[in-house]
């Protein structure tokens, strides 16, 4: 959820209020608690509290370097894909936390990890075109929120 917000503020919105950033995990947390989760952190900053809380617990092993490997080489589902992909998932290392990265040894060049936020910024609006009329959009068109 922490990385949903990380991605919302880093390419979409870098100045959502902290307000609307508490209202978001309030929102998520109610789901969580219905889905059997329990002392669900509620605010930006108690999120930001429970991982820190969560380090010490963490650790980088074998089986952790193996998931990196299997997510990295995992296959588009096209040839045409396959760019997109790839950005997405460099899009998302971008976004681990610095002690994440450095404890995965995946920490991009600053030049690369730019690269990457400059084919995020001109993907994002193709990828929000094509999606117009996803699930998601007729929904909210269905309840009038769009």
């Amino acid at each position: 959820v922490s990385s949903f917000m990380a991605a919302h503020l880093r390419y979409r919105n870098p100045h959502l209020s902290v307000a609307d950033q508490d209202a978001y995990y309030a929102e998520i947390a109610q789901v969580a608690e219905r889905l059997g989760a329990r002392n669900v952190p509620r605010t930006r900053q108690a999120v930001a509290d429970y991982l820190q809380a969560m380090r010490p617990q963490l650790r980088c092993d074998e089986r952790s370097r193996e998931v990196v490997s299997v997510l990295l080489a995992a296959p588009a589902p096209s040839r045409l894909a396959k760019p997109v992909a790839s950005l997405m998932m460099q899009a998302g290392i971008g976004l681990l936390p610095q002690w994440a990265s450095d404890l995965l040894e995946l920490t991009p060049a600053p030049f690369k990890a730019r690269l990457v936020d400059l084919g995020i910024d001109s993907t994002a609006p193709v990828l929000r075109w094509a999606m117009r009329d996803s699930s998601l959009h007729r929904a909210k068109r269905r309840v009038g929120v769009a």
